[in-house]
């Protein structure tokens, strides 16, 4: 994952924002790709990040996509997770307070990256992902690890009811006990991140192949947050790499 440090972005996007869509000059971003790619060894053609929605569509970066991409940035994909069994391709998603989420199976075959915004938790964007994976390539649940990435904390992410309802429709009781908190604050309050956790556990993963920063990106300077500084500032990347 990276952190805000390092490019030529300015003013709120400052410095090294790696997102297309919240505002920066076009120019500044492509700059900064290049030098992630650059520190990474590979070509910009090879760092694959869409453009989230907010949904639960995910989508195979294949041979077929690195024919298609013009080396500048890399995509015109809506969706909000990407999937590759390819090396030396990073696959990525953007966040400045959503959850990003890694997975990769123990053999390291295949590598996804996962964009889960509160609506695409509800919806079932990793679990959805899961069983892309476990269909596509037969791998089951227990071979695979996710890492939860920094994300805003619950003590930060204050909610409407209506949130607080999609997420009970879509968690049990006991579920919801540890991702809203009703009693500590004016207003709830959610926890993203046990909320990708217990969906990861539902999916069939095993506990010890789930790994979750404690960092809050609200909290830490060293991180874009659009809650912090509004929806125009800096985006950051959090990606995945076959390398052998």
């Amino acid at each position: 994952m990276t952190d805000r440090h390092g490019g030529v972005s300015c003013d709120s996007y400052s410095t090294l924002n790696l997102g297309f869509y919240s505002g920066d000059e076009p120019d500044n971003v492509m700059e900064n790709r290049r030098l992630l790619c650059e520190s990474l060894g590979i070509e910009p053609s090879h760092l694959f990040v869409p453009k989230e929605v907010h949904g639960i569509d995910l989508k195979w970066i294949t041979e077929d996509a690195l024919k298609t991409v013009d080396g500048s940035q890399s995509l015109d994909f809506e969706c909000d997770a990407l999937v590759t069994t390819l090396s030396g391709v990073c696959v990525g998603v953007t966040t400045a307070d959503c959850v990003p989420v890694l997975v990769y199976d123990d053999d390291e075959r295949v590598v996804a990256a996962v964009h889960a915004g509160w609506k695409g938790v509800v919806r079932g964007i990793l679990p959805k992902t899961i069983e892309a994976i476990q269909s596509k390539m037969g791998i089951k649940p227990t071979y695979l690890n996710v890492k939860i990435y920094p994300c805003i904390s619950l003590e930060h992410f204050e909610v409407g009811e209506e949130v607080v309802q999609a997420f009970e429709e879509c968690f049990s009781d006991e579920e919801c006990a540890k991702i809203i908190d009703r009693d500590h604050y004016v207003k709830a309050h959610i926890d993203l991140r046990q909320a990708v956790k217990c969906q990861a556990l539902s999916a069939g993963l095993s506990a010890d192949k789930i790994e979750v920063s404690e960092i809050c990106t609200y909290q830490n300077e060293d991180c874009f947050s659009a809650r912090r500084d509004g929806f125009a500032s800096g985006r950051m990347v959090t990606g995945i790499m076959i390398t052998k």
